[in-house]
Formats: C-alpha cells, sequence, structure tokens
C-alpha cells in the first residue's frame, strides 16, 4: 500500500504520494502563509489533489515544524510558522481527508526519510541535522526514532552551544540554530562585509541584502570573506555535533537542508571540531555526510511514517 506524506514548512506544503519503495509517484506543493483557517484549507487541498486518482492509499502523515505534543496532536511552539500552534490538528483534519492521519514532527520525518531511503539506509544508528531557515534534528537508535515522553524530544537545534550568543527566534541565546543556521550564516555575512567592504561579499552587501545561498555561491568563487563566513557556521556545526556525537553514539551524521548544498565548505571545520570536541570510541566510529534525499526527505519520511489505525503499525513496516 502507498501512504501520502506531507511536510508543512514556514513558506510552503508539500504532499506526494509515496510507494513502500520511496518512489514519489505525484508531487503537488501549497503557501504555508495566511491565518491558521487558510493553513488548514491548503493542507486540506494538497492531500485531496495529490491523492485523486490514485489507488492504493493507506494514510497520511502530516509533518509540522516545532515542539509537537503528541497526545494532542498539535504543535505547543513553533518559531518559523506561529499560525500552526496550538491547533488539535488530526481532530481538524481528518474528517475532511477521509484517510487515517498521523502527525510528526518535520525535522524527525526527515532523519526517518533519511534512514528507510538515503543516507542512513544501511545503518540501525543515525543523527540528521537539518540546516535551513532554522536548525532541525532527528535521532534514530537501534532503529527506532526517538521522541521523547511527548513527542517533543529531538530538539537538537535548541541546544545551547554558546551560552552568551546571538539571540534565536525561540527567545533562548546560543541555540545551535542561531550559530549556523541559514539565517545565522546570512547574520555573519552582513558583518563580515561591513569588514571587508572590497571583497566580493563586501561589493554585493552594497547593492542589496545578503542571503545565505550568496554567502555560498561566492565561497565556491573562491571569496575569502565568503569562505570565513561558513568556516563559522561550520564551526559551530561541528561544536553542536561533537556534543551529539558523544550522547548518542550514532553510526552516521547527515547534514540536510537548504544550507548543506555547501558541502565540504560547511563540513570540513564541523569535522574538524568533532574530532577536537568528540570522545572515542563514538568520535572514531562516526561518519558525518551530506543527506542524500534534498528537499524530498519530508515528503518521504513522512509517508513511511504514516501509519495503520487498525494495527498502529508504519503502513511501511519498521520502527
Amino acid at each position: 500500500m502507498n501512504a501520502i506524506g506531507v511536510d508543512v514548512g514556514g513558506t510552503k506544503i508539500a504532499a506526494g504520494v509515496v510507494t513502500p519503495e520511496g518512489r514519489i509517484l505525484r508531487e503537488v506543493r501549497y503557501p504555508s502563509s495566511g491565518p491558521p483557517e487558510v493553513l488548514l484549507e491548503n493542507i486540506v487541498r494538497a492531500i485531496r489533489e495529490v491523492g485523486r486518482g490514485v489507488d492504493g492509499v493507506a494514510a497520511v502523515c502530516l509533518a509540522v515544524p516545532g515542539l509537537l505534543v503528541s497526545a494532542e496532536d498539535r504543535v505547543a511552539f513553533s518559531p518559523n510558522l506561529r499560525t500552526i500552534e496550538n491547533i488539535p490538528l488530526r481532530k481538524a483534519l481528518e474528517p475532511e481527508i477521509g484517510l487515517p492521519l498521523t502527525i510528526e514532527n518535520d525535522a524527525n520525518a526527515a532523519a526517518w526519510g533519511e534512514f528507510r531511503f538515503g543516507a542512513g539506509s544501511e545503518v540501525d544508528h543515525l543523527l540528521c541535522v537539518t540546516l535551513g531557515t532554522g536548525v532541525g534534528g532527528g535521532v534514530i537508535s537501534h532503529g527506532v526514532l526517538l521522541r521523547g515522553a511527548q513527542g517533543a524530544g529531538g530538539e537538537l537545534g535548541h541546544v545551547t552551544v554558546h551560552a552568551t550568543g546571538p539571540r534565536c527566534a525561540c527567545g533562548n541565546r546560543g541555540c545551535l540554530e542561531a550559530m549556523c543556521s541559514g539565517t545565522a550564516i546570512a547574520r555573519y555575512a552582513r558583518v563580515v562585509a561591513a569588514k571587508r567592504p572590497e571583497s566580493a561579499l563586501g561589493r554585493l552587501a552594497v547593492r542589496r541584502r545578503i542571503i545565505g545561498e550568496d554567502v555560498t555561491e561566492l565561497a565556491r568563487r573562491g571569496d575569502r570573506a565568503a569562505l570565513s563566513v561558513l568556516e563559522e557556521a561550520g564551526t559551530w556545526l561541528g561544536i553542536g555535533l561533537a556534543g551529539f556525537v558523544n550522547v548518542f553514539n550514532p553510526e552516521v551524521v547527515a547534514v540536510g537542508g537548504a544550507v548543506s548544498v555547501a558541502g565540504e565548505l560547511l563540513l570540513a571545520p564541523a569535522r574538524r571540531e568533532i574530532a577536537l570536541r568528540a570522545r572515542p570510541p563514538s568520535r572514531d566510529l562516526v561518519r558525518v555526510k551530506v543527506a542524500t534525499l534534498g528537499p524530498e526527505s519530508g515528503v518521504l519520511g513522512a509517508a513511511a511514517l504514516a501509519r495503520d489505525p487498525e494495527s498502529g503499525e508504519y503502513v511501511f513496516g519498521g520502527g
């Protein structure tokens, strides 16, 4: 049987019909902007549209950003999509879509996607970090997704790595998200551009506001200012990952999200910090690599987390 995975982000809703082998048969996108009622309406539209005319769809999983209270199927706090907070999602959506609905955290879904179909498909212990506007994370140990007592576990992006660091979107200071997300990279870039106006980064900053994608592009061209920005972000990423390696002892750390396109420009300094700060034997086992599923990880992982309502098991098995 197939399943529908829905990945809700700060700007878009992606829904796809997925086979047990991880093939996306059909995919649609809708905006996630607007008030709560519009968000819910667009989620329903996406699910109905993507499933129309497709046979064998057994269930749906909705992957949402933020701190999830699983027993109530609601998001308690979502700094990058406040409109989704405190809505009983399954109660609001399941009657409209006519299919069994599971609610899951978006970073957990991305991690599960990499575990089932991507960078972690050959291991039992995976840690996945997604770097985008924010930083998400998911942990799989012994083939089981770690959710914690309420379903809010695995929030790796909101672990403090710099006690007096910049303010995070969650309100804390020095979270990993505040130090190595796309938002953080853009912030570093503006500071470096002001200090080095002769650089390509500095010249671009005169013309318009710099975003994270600009930094990666200029770094690939060899601009030293841009390279220093990714070095800074990668260093903080590595400091965070070193702690996670010590705690979880993963075989693979998969780094995904839009920022991960920087590749080794970001991962090389991260690996250096892991080598310095993580302890053996965990340090010597772990491999750090770019996640392989790209922007489809959320949809694929969500589909693989859809549950059969009678058995409570995943439609695709496992876990």
